[in-house]
């Protein structure tokens, strides 16, 4: 049986002389072959895609290149020609972190020689496709009600009131606040447990007090409208595929479990596949330093930031 193979994501890449040129990123596996074919090399010019045939040592430490191995002759990795393989498709022998594998799109694999038959992605995602359609096209009176009492509903009636104050939070620490609230929709009204990142600032002369988001005009101007340099309040939702970034604070990092993305205390993305950074939440801080937020939802896996609720 063969020694496994161990990839972990984040991995120094080192030339022939052992000089780290960049970081292991992902992983693209081929599915005509079965079988991993390129590894994907994040260096200060972004992605590239570099042939395993250029590897000559994998170690959970290290992956090292061949003397010929030069990333700037590499071509480019366009995640949009790519999609995340299902756990089921992990090769054996290989140990590798969950959504770090990605493999070409079903077009591009048709163009491979695959083109007798629909791809089994291609036939489960226009059977999904007509079963939704057949089922919103069943619903679709009922939930245009409630869907025209939405658009009615005032975005003043979803602020809430945190129970802490700004001088119990400590300075440039995020910490996770969880409070009830009730999410509305039209004229329902449901009991909800909702989870935000609160970070206290010293100040706006702190370069930390000025989240990405922001930076990026990515705000709407509500979020732009309500904000403090005194506190930032981000989604606990990554803007990838809807998970959760957790605070590392021994590398001062969110990092989300699910397929890595990687965000700076400023939600400043560094790695992984999330197409913007951390989403900030509007804030008002009142009389003794009450804090009252907007709790917002947003489209995830676009680079805009679009508000859904």
């Amino acid at each position: 049986m063969p020694q496994e193979i161990v990839f972990r994501m984040g991995v120094p890449i080192v030339n022939a002389s052992g000089q780290e040129v960049g970081s292991l990123e992902k992983l693209i596996f081929l599915e005509t072959e079965k079988k991993i074919t390129e590894i994907v090399v994040r260096d200060l010019s972004g992605l590239k895609r570099v042939p395993l045939t250029q590897v000559v040592d994998i170690t959970p430490h290290s992956i090292r290149l061949t003397p010929s191995g030069s990333l700037a002759d590499f071509p480019v990795f366009d995640i949009s020609h790519f999609e995340e393989v299902p756990l089921w498709f992990y090769p054996p022998d290989f140990r590798i972190e969950v959504g770090s594998l990605m493999t070409l799109k079903p077009q591009d694999i048709r163009l491979l020689g695959e083109s007798e038959a629909l791809s089994r992605r291609d036939f489960m995602a226009r059977s999904t496709a007509l079963v939704a359609t057949m089922i919103g096209i069943s619903l679709v009176v009922p939930i245009g009600g409630y869907v025209l009492a939405a658009a009615k509903t005032k975005l003043s009636e979803h602020w809430v009131t945190l129970p802490v104050t700004l001088d119990k939070l400590p300075v440039d620490e995020p910490v996770a606040h969880t409070f009830n609230a009730v999410s509305v929709s039209g004229w329902m009204r449901v009991p909800v447990v909702r989870t935000v990142w609160l970070i206290r600032h010293t100040g706006s002369s702190d370069p930390a007090s000025e989240p990405e988001d922001l930076k990026l005009n990515l705000d709407s101007s509500l979020e732009k409208k309500y904000s403090s340099p005194f506190l930032t309040v981000f989604s606990p939702v990554c803007p990838h595929l809807g998970c959760s970034p957790q605070w590392f604070a021994d590398q001062k990092l969110f990092i989300c479990p699910c397929h890595h993305s990687i965000y700076k205390l400023n939600g400043e993305r560094i790695g992984g596949p999330a197409p913007r950074p951390m989403d900030t939440l509007p804030v008002r801080l009142g009389k003794g330093g009450s804090i009252h937020v907007l709790y917002e939802e947003f489209q995830v896996g676009v680079p805009q930031k679009i508000r859904l609720a």
